[in-house]
Formats: structure tokens, C-alpha cells, sequence
């Protein structure tokens, strides 16, 4: 009787919606009605043991997810980093998934002081009355209290952003129409980056695209409440201006273009580590090159393949989160908690707890990444 009582439907609900289950998809993998699965997620019906083993067997969540109590996340906008194609279900799929993350880093915090979240004061304007000066004052000032100068590459963006207090790590789903979701919750800004196989390349943009939305759009309260022509051509457009003045400072690119040929953006993709067609692009925004040598220079990429595919995207290593992990090793080399207490406390998956931390969840062994400042709670 008390196990019916502690199941929580809303986990039901959740963990459908994650796995990109419609109600009648889990009602035919489960050999389960479909208004049974409906009763069960409203909380008319309280799922008998053996039902309950069929819905688990095919959604693949613990046992203890569903008498767990994972809020909603109530409270700021939500910023995808998708193309128009982007499906609802994949965007609900990594909106659980980002609610899974907040409750795994919050169940850390209370052992681990986490980085301060270090940022330049975030921009408080309507999306129709943010200029492109706007974005690229907040993007030069985000390279100054991170400690970059306006003209260096930055090396490393994930380790630098996770130094300063940004939380990120990779979500269980791959689906290549959805590359990042971001999010302020609470007093901290989240980035989870889709398991897409991407390029290093296409990494750091993403992140510095999400970097922007945290920062320019502190005034968006939900991007429902813009059209999808607000949406692709303002608040997704804001923030690809922000990644491309924070990665390729204007006058430094300017001084290190010393060639328009095809073979010259190619060499200098491993200077800046931003992708041929971002910095053609840059090009043509700083008035570089013309609307026939920027058309000249795109047949040049589709006639080489590299639309989906560049020169050096074998060869630069993909930016990895690692704060999670240094985190999740420190509780559990200082023997604060043992890792199986740990990790059943997150009631998720072992492959989603993976992915949002490291595969250390399985291994014995660990060391200490000792390049995040972390403080262990006494």
C-alpha cells in the first residue's frame, strides 16, 4: 500500500517525454492500454507491480525515478540551439533532460562549492531594440572578466566557461536538427549540448551561441511568446552575432586575414578554431569581401563536401565538460558518500548519468581535475 502511495505520475509523464514516447508508443512496447498508460500518468490509477516492470522495461528508468519528486522548472526562458527543422519532441526530450541536470548539480552543491558564477552584467533590453554595438560590447566584455584579451584565440571555451561558473554537460540523445539548450535556473546559467558527434569547431560555436543567449536575452521570459520569425531571425541571430564577435574579435580577424583564398580560411580555422564558413561569413559581415567572392567561396565549400564536413575536423580535439566529473570524484575520493548512495540519489539511468557526469560513475578509480577552484563542504 505505501508503494502505490509514493508513486509519483508526474515521473511517469517525464520520463515518456524524455525517451520521445508518445502515450500510444508506450502503450504497444508495453503491451499496456493506452488509457491505462493515461490513467496512470493523471493519477486516476496507481500502476500494479507487474505494470509497472513492463513501463520500466521499455522506458529504462530505475525503479526509484518514479517515487522520486523532480520539480519543474518554472521560472526563465529556455533557449534551443536548432535548426527550423527541430521537432517539439526533440526540444520536450532535452527540456527533461535539463531538468534532470539541474537536480543531479543541486544534489553536488550540497557537497561541493561549485565555481561563482562569473559574467558581465546581463543585457536587460527588448529583442527588437538590441543593436549589433549591444552584442559586440557584451561579447568583448565577456572576454575581459574571463581574462581574455581582444585579440588571442581562446584555447579551451568549455574549460573556461566551467571555470567561470557555467554549468555543462552532454545530454543521452542525439538528434542532428538540436545541438544545445541553455537556461538560467535559479542564480546560475545551465548549457546541455546534444550528443551530436559534432565538430570541435561546431562545439565552441554552439556554446558561445548559448553563452549569448544567457547574456543578451535576460528580458525573454519564454520564446513562446515570439514568433518563429522573431525567433530564427532575432533571438537566434543575436546570439550567432555574439559567438562570432566573441570568438573572432573583429580588428584581430581583420589583421589575420591576409588572404581571401579558399586554402588561407582553411589554414586559419586551426588559428581560431571557428569553422571556414563562420569566419566567410565574418568576412562578408565586415565588408572583407563582396556578395560575388562570398557566393565565389561558398560554391568552393559545396564543390569540396564540406558543407557538413571540413579540413581539420579529424584533426581538433572536441572540447569536453569535465566540472561535473571533478566534482562528482572529489565527493567520492574524499569518501563523503559512497558512489553507489551517490548515484542511486540521482534516481536517472546509469547512461544518462553518464553523460551528465562521466563514465567515473562506473569506474573504481579516479583522480582529481584540479583546474576548477571546488571546496568540499564540511
Amino acid at each position: 500500500m505505501q508503494e502505490r502511495k509514493a508513486f509519483n505520475p508526474k515521473q511517469l509523464t517525464s520520463a515518456r517525454i524524455a525517451k520521445g514516447m508518445t502515450m500510444k508508443e508506450l502503450s504497444e512496447k508495453s503491451e499496456l492500454s493506452r488509457q491505462m498508460i493515461s490513467n496512470y500518468e493523471s493519477g486516476k490509477t496507481v500502476p500494479k507491480a507487474d505494470s509497472l516492470l513492463k513501463i520500466i522495461s521499455v522506458l529504462q528508468y530505475p525503479r526509484n525515478f518514479f517515487l522520486a519528486d523532480i520539480p519543474e522548472l518554472h521560472t526563465g526562458a529556455t533557449f534551443f540551439r536548432s535548426q527550423s527543422a527541430a521537432t517539439k519532441r526533440s526540444r520536450d526530450m532535452q527540456k527533461e533532460r535539463l531538468k534532470y541536470f539541474y537536480e543531479v548539480y543541486r544534489g553536488l552543491s550540497t557537497y561541493v562549492n561549485f565555481p561563482k558564477v562569473c559574467l558581465p552584467e546581463l543585457l536587460d533590453k527588448d529583442i527588437h531594440e538590441i543593436t549589433e554595438d549591444d552584442i559586440c560590447q557584451k561579447a568583448m566584455e565577456l572576454r575581459t572578466v574571463w581574462g581574455i584579451d581582444s585579440v588571442s584565440p581562446i584555447d579551451n571555451l568549455v574549460k573556461l566557461a566551467e571555470r567561470n561558473g557555467v554549468i555543462i554537460s552532454e545530454a543521452n540523445m542525439t538528434d542532428t536538427k538540436l545541438d544545445a539548450v541553455s537556461r538560467w535556473i535559479v542564480d546560475r546559467p545551465f548549457i546541455m549540448l546534444t550528443d551530436n558527434n559534432e565538430s570541435s569547431v561546431r562545439r565552441r560555436f554552439n556554446v558561445a551561441h548559448e553563452l549569448g543567449h544567457i547574456i543578451l536575452h535576460n528580458d525573454v521570459e519564454s520564446i513562446h511568446d515570439y514568433s518563429p520569425q522573431e525567433l530564427k531571425g532575432m533571438l537566434e541571430k543575436q546570439a550567432n552575432q555574439f559567438a562570432s564577435h566573441f570568438l573572432l574579435p573583429s580588428e584581430a580577424f581583420v589583421d589575420s586575414l591576409l588572404s581571401t583564398s579558399i586554402e588561407y580560411y582553411k589554414d586559419l580555422k586551426k588559428y581560431w578554431k571557428v569553422s571556414i564558413q563562420a569566419m566567410i561569413f565574418k568576412s562578408y559581415s565586415l565588408q572583407l569581401i563582396n556578395e560575388d567572392q562570398r557566393l565565389y567561396l561558398n560554391k568552393k565549400i559545396s564543390w569540396n563536401k564540406w558543407r557538413t564536413k571540413e579540413p581539420y575536423d579529424d584533426v581538433l580535439p572536441v572540447e569536453k565538460p569535465s566540472l561535473m566529473d571533478a566534482v562528482y570524484k572529489m565527493i567520492v575520493d574524499n569518501e563523503v558518500v559512497s558512489k553507489s548512495e551517490l548515484n542511486s540519489s540521482f534516481h536517472l539511468p546509469y547512461d544518462e548519468l553518464e553523460k551528465m557526469i562521466s563514465k567515473s560513475i562506473y569506474d573504481s578509480s579516479s583522480t582529481i581535475d584540479s583546474k576548477p577552484k571546488l571546496i568540499l563542504i564540511k
